[in-house]
């Protein structure tokens, strides 16, 4: 079956590191919405680093997060 994708959304997501607490390490993460479909990865990611850059813990990964509608042709 032949099947089409329609772009529906885009977001950033950054997951911070703050280090070791009780034992365990802390890892929480951050959810931006709205991003342009036309916003290539590297944008995405220097957009990232500047956000991080506000932040006080590290920034561990930025993970890009698309929504597409397949549908069947």
């Amino acid at each position: 079956m032949a099947v089409t994708t329609d772009f529906l959304e885009q977001k950033l997501q950054i997951r911070s590191n703050h280090g070791m607490v009780d034992g365990k390490e802390k890892i929480t993460s951050r959810t931006y919405g709205d991003v342009k479909a036309a916003a290539t990865d590297a944008d995405i990611y220097d957009v990232a680093e500047i956000i991080a850059g506000l932040q006080q813990p590290v920034m561990e990964e930025v993970i890009k997060q698309e929504m597409n509608l397949i549908m069947p042709v």
